[in-house]
């Protein structure tokens, strides 16, 4: 009797934890659309904090939907990942955005040379600045 009991109550405290486990699984990220951004930035600008001041620049911006204006200077068609990266042509580095596949239509209608606002999540600085699930504002 007190083992069935004892399995019982494991049931009852499994089954919402593993529900709860499903959910986050297939949770699917926010449409960044819908998200305000907290910062609104030129491109330039935004490369050249992280390049003076990488430490603080993560702290301001990492993780955080940002809206970047500047000049496209590359568009980049990777199969489903449409990537475009701003800058100013001179410098070798830039802000590459990696749009969502609601945006595809869009950045198809982007020519270089176009300024544009684009709005995304930055994750910071490798040899550019990276701003991921983008969307054309």
């Amino acid at each position: 009797m007190k083992k069935w009991r004892f399995i019982f109550i494991v049931a009852v405290l499994l089954v919402p934890v593993l529900i709860y486990a499903l959910k986050e699984y297939n949770r699917e990220n926010a449409d960044t659309a819908d998200l305000k951004a907290s910062v609104q930035i030129d491109a330039l600008s935004l490369l050249k904090e992280y390049e003076t001041y990488e430490g603080y620049a993560n702290k301001e911006y990492n993780g955080k939907v940002i809206s970047v204006k500047g000049r496209v200077i590359k568009i980049e068609d990777i199969g489903d990942t449409k990537k475009v990266i701003l800058g100013d042509g001179i410098s070798m580095n830039g802000v590459i955005c990696e749009f969502q596949g609601t945006e595809n239509e869009k950045v198809k209608e982007l020519v270089t040379t176009q300024e544009v606002k684009i709005k995304g999540i930055c994750t910071g600085i490798l040899l550019d600045v990276v701003l991921i699930r983008c969307v054309i504002e």
